[in-house]
């Protein structure tokens, strides 16, 4: 996209601070204009710190540039021109190629989640930003990223399904690379502010087909290999038993937000039981919540390649995933009761703080005009 559609994305989306705080003369039916100059892009950091609309801003990005014009409805010429500098990346310099490489990877770097764990932080998005970057030069979309990455699951798949050692081991590793690139189309997202319900929903449901498809293989793979009836009662309860574990999670989570979702989401479970455990103190949900830690995908999946290196004996993998259902189960169970309650109060809190920041930000979005 252009410079001044982003622009505009960011300013129609972003609620200021002046009109969430209750001490501000300003109101919602004046109309204030921001003017931003060629070759520059603004952040969601810009438009929170705006300041209430009185007169005119020049707004500093850079020094040894034009300065960012914010200026009230009305606002005379003769009035001398109020100074402040903005946050540093509050503003970006997007007018030569060189400029705009530099204001991609400065972006990139600040397009991680707060819900993002160490792995995922110091490793895998270190790794993803660069095929974010890549594909959002050749101009491809986020939804196209999260096709490209279902492929590499079944890659994955296809490797699992072969029967030596180092199939298993090449399989496991293109697994964990699924894994990486499960954050690809949420960072070309974010920074291209293409963010929408759908495209969550899209990258959910891509996300549990992806393990599904890589579990088929891997029971494949098994068959190749040779099991006992055992070996097949294992396979065919993990097959059954994570989905159904999954489908409980959903519906405790629907029933807390309020909502009628049909998609998997496992991370709920992991919401609640964290919760639960801060708030009751209980010790075996605190060990709980640490192990659930163990099987987000991105910790899964470098366990699986890890013990892909020991041995080349498919049925291993179920193995462990049992043991992970058989502690899901036991909590869920167990603490039903702390986890719903847990889940209710948290999201019941960031879904009406969320309402409040859609009802500001539809308020503001006809009042800001962003201009270049």
């Amino acid at each position: 996209m252009t410079a001044a559609e982003r622009n505009l994305r960011v300013a129609h989306r972003i609620t200021p601070s002046w009109v969430t705080d209750p001490s501000s003369a300003a109101t919602l039916d004046t109309l204030p204009t921001l003017t931003i100059p060629p070759g520059v892009i603004i952040t969601p950091a810009l438009v929170a710190g705006l300041p209430a609309p009185a007169g005119t801003w020049h707004l500093v990005w850079d020094s040894a540039r034009p300065p960012i014009v914010w200026t009230a409805a009305g606002a005379g010429n003769a009035a001398p021109a109020a100074t402040t500098t903005v946050p540093e990346g509050a503003a970006l310099d997007v007018s030569t190629s060189a400029a705009r490489r530099r204001s991609a990877w400065r972006l990139l770097r600040a397009s991680g989640k707060k819900t993002d764990r160490w792995i995922a932080r110091h490793i895998h998005r270190k790794i993803s930003r660069l095929f974010s970057y890549a594909l959002l030069q050749v101009g491809l979309t986020p939804n196209i990223a999260t096709f490209l990455t279902f492929l590499v699951g079944v890659a994955s798949a296809w490797l699992l399904a072969q029967t030596s050692h180092e199939a298993m081991i090449l399989g496991a590793l293109v697994f964990w690379f699924a894994s990486v690139a499960d954050g690809i189309d949420g960072e070309m997202a974010r920074l291209t502010l293409r963010e929408s319900a759908w495209g969550e929903r899209l990258d959910t449901a891509v996300d549990q087909v992806t393990y599904l498809v890589a579990y088929a293989g891997l029971m494949v793979g098994c068959w190749r290999q040779g099991i006992d009836r055992a070996g097949w009662a294992l396979l065919i309860g993990v097959a059954i038993g994570v989905p159904l574990l999954l489908y409980w999670g959903e519906r405790l989570m629907r029933r807390a937000r309020g909502l009628h979702e049909d998609v998997f989401i496992d991370k709920p479970i992991e919401v609640g039981v964290a919760g639960a455990a801060a708030d009751t103190g209980a010790p075996a949900l605190r060990l709980a919540a640490g192990l659930f830690t163990l099987f987000r995908r991105e910790s899964f999946s470098i366990s699986f390649f890890l013990v892909s290196l020991l041995t080349g004996q498919r049925i291993v993998i179920p193995a462990m995933l049992t043991g992970g259902m058989i502690i899901v189960l036991a909590t869920l169970v167990i603490y039903r009761g702390p986890i719903e309650r847990a889940m209710r109060a948290r999201y019941v809190a960031a879904a009406a703080s969320d309402g409040r920041a859609t009802a500001n930000t539809m308020a503001v979005s006809n009042s800001i005009s962003a201009t270049r």
